[in-house]
């Protein structure tokens, strides 16, 4: 009786950490790679030799490729 109650007690315990752990894991990337179209936490651009570069597309570009990725969701959708 008292494994059964200790079991579930852990349970009860454990599975909360487990959702939060879940969902936090979904909101990884708050910027959107357009080259990549990847989630990014940080944008990927950065200058090099007097040029704009994205590190993850790995050539050179005109313009940032970085946007935020709530603009991706809203593409998807529409």
């Amino acid at each position: 009786m008292y494994r059964s109650v200790a079991t579930l007690a852990l349970g009860m315990l454990l599975v909360p950490g487990t959702l939060v752990a879940g969902q936090s894991s979904k909101k990884q990337g708050s910027l959107h790679c357009t080259l990549t179209d990847t989630r990014i936490n940080k944008c990927c651009c950065e200058k090099r030799g007097g040029k704009l570069y994205c590190t993850l597309a790995k050539k050179n570009i005109d313009t940032c490729c970085c946007e935020p990725a709530s603009n991706l969701n809203r593409k998807k959708r529409g």
